[in-house]
């Protein structure tokens, strides 16, 4: 294990570790005072909010979080004297560690700052087109469920919010397209189709459409679309 130990406090705090790397914490706890005293504070923390109203978390968000925690970089603590490890290294970890707990767990006050009214965590791009002042918004109502669409002039792009459609199951997705005089062409799988697409606006006369394809998606459409529009009449 080639991870600086004094990180791993956080983690170790709402059981996010390895075995291994759990036990070699356990034994750096007998011998580091400040990372103790982190570790007590954290839980402190991350019992207190999950004290709070529990929600279902949107699928894949406990893989999201984890991936953002891989990437964050945690500097050491101070570990001597305790007092200055405590004013200045246990907070930012506090802060991630906290978050986790919120998002993991689906607790009511992390919940409702990255989910939409119907608990979709919709992808940052879309949100911004469907919340722009000139934003245009229409919803279509189709064999798998409602789709909204939004555009928005000073964004130049098209929105679409898939996060009341149907689930899929594993060997299917829903893949988006723009029909130009008839021939279709891929624009993006959604893989996560909670989370919803966004796009350039098209040119005019190009239509956008909707199917269902087989994991992975297609290079031609496979299946009738679900739902076909001209983004230039929402």
């Amino acid at each position: 294990m080639t991870t600086e130990l004094h990180t791993l406090s956080g983690a170790y705090a709402i059981d996010a570790l390895s075995a291994e790397e759990a036990a070699a914490f356990r034994t750096h706890l007998d011998a580091c005072a400040a990372c103790c005293e982190e570790v007590r504070e954290l839980r402190a923390a991350a019992a207190e909010m999950g004290a709070s109203e529990a929600l279902v978390p949107p699928p894949h968000l406990k893989e999201r979080v984890l991936e953002a925690a891989d990437r964050a970089p945690q500097l050491p603590p101070k570990v001597s004297p305790i007092e200055a490890a405590r004013s200045r290294g246990w907070r930012p970890k506090l802060i991630a560690a906290a978050a986790a707990v919120v998002l993991v767990a689906g607790v009511a006050f992390g919940i409702g700052q990255i989910q939409g009214d119907d608990g979709a965590a919709l992808e940052a791009g879309v949100s911004q087109v469907f919340e722009a002042p000139d934003a245009r918004q229409v919803e279509v109502e189709t064999s798998h469920g409602p789709l909204k669409v939004a555009t928005s002039g000073s964004e130049g792009e098209m929105a679409v919010d898939t996060s009341s459609l149907v689930e899929l199951d594993d060997q299917h997705v829903y893949q988006v397209w723009t029909v130009v005089e008839g021939e279709p062409l891929p624009v993006t799988v959604l893989e996560e189709p909670g989370s919803g697409a966004h796009m350039p606006m098209p040119d005019p006369g190009t239509q956008v459409a909707i199917t269902v394809e087989p994991a992975g998606g297609s290079e031609k459409p496979t299946t009738d679309p679900i739902a076909q529009l001209d983004p230039s009449t929402v």
